[in-house]
């Protein structure tokens, strides 16, 4: 069986915005609140996507419990992991950060410094503006590399063998934001106001920065993947 990319999802709604696009062309296959996922030997890669659960709600949303697992098996094997947001929260978890509920209130356009340069964040190293919305946080894991902070989250982004998680959404395209602010409950107008969300896209949709960063990123991200198909 040819190996494809998992795309773990913890909102029916989630299209996985740029990774989806950028991914698309390798095989790819998704889980929407898994039962259960397939064996490693099946994978080239997997991206954890983001969800407005907790990611220690683990009775409420076994799903949680069984991406933790295939993601440490998935580092054991060496096979490329991508967290954001949530799913950064699920493998630092795992790996043995400490998460704190309702830590924070970040919705919105956040400056973020990336700290180290890593082919999964475009190589950058400076200030980027990129769309974050969480409220739980997850401290570096034991022996990650810490790759990027801000000014109310101290690990924004690590890096652990095989696995990258980041805290914003690199992922977040015009499509993404749109269903943010119809299909979320509550909507991102709801918990701000509209000029805003419509600044945040403007920002999302014409930032050269962000936007170099978003393209070699996932592009690197599928090379790694590639390698394994």
């Amino acid at each position: 069986m040819q190996r494809s990319v998992l795309f773990i999802k913890h909102i029916e709604y989630e299209t996985g915005g740029h990774a989806t696009t950028l991914l698309s062309h390798l095989p790819t296959r998704e889980a929407v609140l898994p039962a259960a996922l397939p064996p490693i030997d099946e994978l080239a890669g997997v991206v954890i996507l983001g969800g407005q659960m907790s990611a220690a709600d683990v009775e409420r949303f076994p799903s949680l419990q069984l991406t933790a697992e295939l993601a440490l098996r998935a580092i054991d094997a060496e096979i490329p992991v991508l967290g954001l947001c949530l799913g950064h929260q699920i493998i630092g978890r795992a790996l043995g950060g400490e998460h704190r509920e309702g830590a924070v209130d970040a919705v919105g356009i956040i400056d973020i410094e990336l700290l180290e340069p890593d082919p999964w964040l475009g190589d950058h190293v400076g200030t980027v503006g990129a769309m974050r919305w969480n409220s739980d946080v997850v401290s570096l894991p034991p022996g990650a590399t810490l790759l990027a902070r801000s000014a109310t989250v101290d690990n924004d982004a690590f890096r652990y063998g095989s696995a990258l998680g980041m805290q914003f959404h690199l992922e977040a395209d015009d499509r993404v934001m749109r269903l943010w602010d119809s299909v979320a409950s509550p909507t991102l107008s709801e918990l701000r106001d509209a000029d805003a969300v419509a600044d945040w896209r403007r920002h999302l949709a014409t930032d050269e920065t962000l936007l170099g960063v978003i393209e070699r990123g996932f592009g690197a991200f599928a090379e790694a993947c590639a390698a394994r198909i």
